[in-house]
């Protein structure tokens, strides 16, 4: 038995609604109430706790919720969510200035919990219906050249000197860096493995674990350029045991995120690179380069460690120089000669052609 939503004023009134509820009945498209009188924070509590969910991902998650939907929407009953309602909300994030990749993370995530209340018969339709609200529009990222990844390595203290060479010229992440161990560098065939990430997560400190994806997992050949220098990091700086890590504070321990971002921010500013440069950025300058060397996209996926093409597409869209090679190597092949080249060139031809005929009949007179 279930209570109507409201007392009607005329038995009349009562009797409408319900033939509405028993034709949703009948059609199979009526929703119980009662699971939509939860709040949305009670709900995203619930959705929280049944996915799994990698640390980073949650505490990602947490974040937005906390800090970008629970204070508008948080109170609100779901079946009371309405288009318009997350519409108010979604432009709200905007009008505040709220970065363009939070909002649609933001936005991502309430479709998604929603989606899963629909899955689960808890609301009929999902009101996220704001067109474009889920896409990123991040702008362009900047690239360093070849001669600033040295620069930069050779101004960082020297423990992470091929920290920067390996971000910007075989594009690991710096989780991926901070991570390697001994175990993973193999210097006489010129290899690296990467099988595992170090984060810092809140309340839990630093910890290993494997990459967001499969495909993350991968084993990269190196330039020859950074093989002598990695020998002699790991000479200098890395213990003797397969377990050490390749890369260590001054203390000897993992490397912490603030400390390095420190050292990054002063080796940025002396090579003179703009001040929103970020160390993933070095990332965008080894695939790049990458991808210039003609790599195909299946090369960059592995390269990247990324599950999807996307990526891989779009630093091969960005090697215009490549392109200009490539265009230069083809005019060579498909360009047609002048008229009078030709003419040249044909005669020559029937010349040759000629000459091969009186060789012959001299040849079978003589014979």
């Amino acid at each position: 038995m279930h209570a109507g939503p409201h007392t009607f004023a005329t038995k009349t009134g009562a009797q409408r609604w319900l033939a509405t509820v028993e034709t949703d009945l009948q059609r199979g498209v009526w929703v119980d109430p009662r699971p939509g009188r939860l709040t949305l924070d009670a709900y995203s509590t619930e959705w929280m706790k049944s996915r799994e969910l990698r640390p980073t991902t949650r505490e990602l998650y947490d974040g937005y919720l906390r800090v970008h939907i629970s204070p508008v929407l948080g109170g609100v009953e779901l079946a009371q969510l309405s288009p318009t309602l997350v519409r108010r909300w979604h432009y709200g994030l905007v009008e505040r200035g709220v970065g363009v990749s939070t909002v649609a993370k933001s936005y991502r995530l309430l479709r998604a919990m929603l989606n899963t209340a629909v899955a689960d018969e808890v609301l009929l339709r999902n009101p996220c219906r704001v067109a474009g609200a889920g896409i990123e529009r991040a702008a362009e990222r900047p690239v360093a050249t070849v001669e600033q990844v040295w620069q930069l390595a050779d101004v960082v203290p020297d423990r992470f000197r091929c920290l920067v060479l390996l971000a910007g010229f075989v594009g690991l992440r710096r989780g991926e860096l901070f991570g390697l161990e001994r175990r993973h560098i193999d210097l006489l065939h010129g290899e690296l493995v990467v099988e595992q990430q170090q984060q810092e997560l809140k309340g839990l400190g630093i910890v290993l674990g494997p990459p967001k994806t499969e495909a993350g997992i991968r084993r990269l050949v190196l330039p020859r350029a950074l093989v002598s220098q990695l020998e002699r990091h790991l000479e200098t700086f890395s213990g003797p045991a397969s377990h050490d890590r390749v890369f260590v504070g001054e203390k000897g321990g993992p490397v912490r995120e603030l400390v390095w971002e420190g050292h990054w921010k002063r080796a940025r500013t002396e090579v003179g690179l703009v001040p929103g440069f970020r160390f993933h950025d070095l990332r965008h300058t080894a695939n790049t380069l990458t991808a210039s060397t003609g790599a195909s996209t299946r090369e960059l996926m592995h390269r990247l460690g990324h599950a999807s093409p996307a990526a891989a597409l779009r630093y091969q869209h960005a090697t215009h120089e490549r392109d200009a090679v490539i265009a230069e190597a083809l005019n060579e092949v498909v360009t047609r000669p002048a008229p009078e080249v030709a003419a040249e060139e044909s005669a020559d031809v029937v010349s040759l052609a000629s000459g091969t005929r009186v060789a012959r009949r001299r040849a079978k007179r003589a014979g």
